[in-house]
């Protein structure tokens, strides 16, 4: 690495990655903590000596290669789901934690993406809010540009990956179930919280499809906005309405069984029924009551449960690498200069252990 250049800004993402503070970072490393600090805001008209470069990499357990990639950061997602109200719960240093870790796989995927062609078949378009005339406008404009038929989505993930959006299973921290990344050089990526229950993640994953469309900058409007796309999305009010033809009430039996037939959850279910009027407000109360008095806010019962929709083209991306291609652990390791334990931790369970191999380029 003796002519390539040390990237400061990958240091700072390393260390919030790794949430520590510089002084952590310089005294494990055994540096002053104002030298440190020149090094990291690129203060050093020649960068850092090649021993302090490996001092520093080893006290962040990355290796020294990764310091020296000319990959750019990208800033905060739009929104980080849920609402914006709740982001101020989750701490500004874990804030800063899952837009380092973020950043750090979109620099993997742009290694992975060299040896694969991605052509989708369903068209992504963007559409302002305004012009397209609201986010329930918008929302049946994608069903019938993706031919969608009528009723619940099938799989909404394999709609979404159709269309090109790249579905990515992670370790989000709690509370936050998804997050959107939009970047010039790579597709558009939406990354969920793999330990969220299926149908929180496919509400999550409806809510971000709505950030993809619809969103370029922040507003304060956004994110009811993307809330408001996802339910017409998923249910949409005119076919929802025909569940309550006849019907002069509704119990927790008969949200379990249009649960089973959305997709959706029941709380999800109740709150749009609520918000069509299709149901009384004193009838909306009385649910909500006898929702949180069984515990099933928190946590819907496992019996009411549907499969996850799994993605499939991030996935096959990584096993191309390990299987296709006989990639080893360390072999990838080098291509994405990240330790192997790291890469078992982010990719499980989908990288392998293949043979040792060339990359190619395709």
């Amino acid at each position: 690495m003796t002519n390539a250049t040390f990237n400061a800004s990958l240091l700072l993402l390393a260390r919030q990655y790794r949430r520590a503070s510089q002084g952590e970072v310089a005294a494990k490393a055994g540096l002053n903590q104002g030298h440190y600090s020149r090094i990291e805001n690129g203060l050093l008209p020649d960068g850092p000596s090649h021993e302090n470069v490996e001092r520093i990499a080893a006290a962040l357990q990355f290796p020294s290669t990764f310091f020296y990639q000319t990959d750019g950061l990208t800033g905060l997602p739009l929104s980080v789901h849920p609402m914006h109200r709740k982001r101020a719960a989750v701490g500004e240093r874990v804030l800063k934690q899952i837009h380092a870790e973020l950043n750090i796989r979109l620099i993997h995927l742009r290694r992975y993406l060299r040896a694969a062609d991605l052509h989708p078949e369903l068209p992504l378009p963007h559409v302002d809010v305004d012009e397209g005339g609201g986010p329930q406008e918008i929302a049946h404009l994608i069903r019938r540009a993706w031919s969608i038929p009528e009723g619940p989505i099938a799989n909404l993930t394999d709609y979404c990956e159709r269309a090109g959006i790249l579905i990515i299973w992670c370790d989000l921290e709690k509370g936050i179930d998804g997050v959107t990344m939009r970047v010039r050089d790579l597709p558009p990526c939406i990354f969920l919280n793999r330990s969220v229950p299926p149908d929180r993640m496919r509400a999550s994953l409806a809510h971000e499809l709505g950030h993809v469309i619809m969103h370029r900058i922040p507003t304060e409007n956004i994110e009811d906005e993307a809330n408001a796309f996802a339910a017409e999305l998923m249910v949409p009010e005119r076919q929802f309405r025909r569940q309550f033809i006849g019907r002069a009430g509704i119990s927790l039996e008969w949200l379990a069984l249009q649960k089973a037939h959305w997709k959706m959850s029941m709380a999800f279910l109740l709150y749009r029924a609520g918000a069509i009027d299709a149901i009384t407000r004193h009838q909306s109360e009385y649910a909500w009551k006898k929702i949180a008095s069984m515990g099933w806010r928190l946590r819907e019962p496992h019996e009411t449960d549907f499969p996850y929709e799994e993605p499939s083209i991030f996935p096959a991306l990584l096993r191309m690498h390990s299987e296709t291609l006989g990639f080893d652990l360390e072999t990838i390791g080098r291509l994405v200069s990240c330790d192997v334990g790291e890469l078992q931790q982010m990719y499980r369970p989908y990288l392998g252990r293949g043979k040792p191999g060339l990359y190619v380029v395709k």
